[in-house]
């Protein structure tokens, strides 16, 4: 890759991802070893530190020590394999990772310029460190098999699994959205505490102790409007029925949009997020419940508009909404069901 064609490279990273193609690959490859290594780097936040299951799960001292330099491996291994196929770092196959932290390419790893802190003998002795290497490996193999076993269970495939499963950044997506082994996701504490809100909500108004005005009423029904509306973004292909996968995660920053829009309307300034049970509910729903699932939808919408258009949406789907996303996508939505409902009681109590 010429001078000219790295920095288009680079820029179609800052352009994807709002960072550098060696930070995105730092990001993303620090997800896979934060997950095989089972470090939970949460900070007061549901619960913590080793597992009985993972006695070995390491503090942040020993991850630093540890792991960091294998995150650095893959993060480059990374970095090579997209620029040798021009490609943006979630991209990549994870197969193909194995032939440079492992294999035929190690020699090469340290060759040509990088946006990285370490120089190129500090990359050369990193890329002889045969313990690191193992290490990365393992990391790689073991999200591999994970990848083929989900894609499996979601497609029913027996031999081999549909082109393209395997992407780096579809795994990322997978361990954040399923958890570190033995801990509960951080989307799942969120949307626990959103459901809270809604529960305060629903018993203000049976109680009798909150009342709610022709304002709070109104609001109900409008944002109750926005919740029962199919997804139906983006526009899919002739003949395929929706809403499919890419349509349900792209509802949800659709819903944060337009809530936003609706409180910040003069008439609705008695609905306040926190001493308010209407407002507290709302906001908690689609401001916490719902931020990371809605966080999904940016990047997925572009890779779905970069699609082949003879692609299957099912293979498409296959190769970039796994099992572990699907189901925070469903709990997501049991969420937005939950404040549906309590609405509707709210406004229209008889229906």
């Amino acid at each position: 890759m010429d001078g000219g064609s790295r920095q288009d490279w680079e820029r179609r990273h800052t352009t994807a991802y709002r960072m550098g193609a060696w930070r995105r690959a730092l990001v993303s490859c620090g997800a896979l070893v934060v997950h095989h290594a089972g470090y939970d780097r949460r900070a007061g936040h549901g619960p913590g530190g080793p597992r009985p299951e993972r006695p070995d799960a390491p503090d942040w001292t020993r991850f630093d020590r540890e792991w960091m330099p294998v995150v650095e491996l893959l993060a480059l291994a990374a970095c090579r394999t997209a620029q040798e196929g021009n490609l943006l770092v979630d991209h990549v196959e994870l197969p193909q990772l194995l032939t440079w932290v492992d294999g035929e390419d190690t020699q090469r790893l340290p060759d040509g310029l990088l946006d990285a802190d370490r120089g190129e003998d500090a990359w050369r002795r990193l890329a002889a460190d045969e313990r690191c290497r193992q290490r990365a490996r393992a990391v790689v193999t073991a999200a591999v098999m994970r990848a083929i076993a989900e894609t499996r269970d979601l497609t029913g495939a027996r031999d081999g699994t549909p082109s393209g499963v395997l992407l780096l950044g579809t795994r990322v997506r997978a361990v954040r959205a399923g958890g570190i082994p033995d801990l509960e996701p951080e989307w799942a504490g969120e949307i626990r505490w959103a459901l809270e809100q809604v529960g305060r909500l629903h018993l203000a108004a049976q109680s009798g102790l909150w009342r709610p005005t022709p304002a709070h009423l109104e609001y109900a029904r409008a944002v109750h409007a926005t919740l029962v509306a199919e997804p139906d973004h983006p526009p899919l292909p002739y003949g395929v029925p929706g809403p499919t996968w890419i349509q349900r995660v792209c509802r949800f920053p659709h819903l944060q949009t337009t809530v936003l829009t609706l409180a910040a309307q003069p008439q609705y300034a008695v609905v306040e997020p926190v001493s308010d049970p209407l407002g507290a509910a709302v906001g908690g729903v689609v401001h916490h419940g719902l931020s990371s699932t809605a966080d999904l939808a940016d990047d997925l919408e572009r890779i779905w508009a970069a699609r082949p258009p003879d692609r299957a949406v099912t293979d498409w789907e296959a190769a970039h909404l796994p099992g572990p996303v699907r189901e925070q996508v469903r709990a997501a939505e049991g969420l937005a069901l939950k404040l549906t409902t309590t609405l509707l009681e709210l406004w229209n109590p008889g229906a």
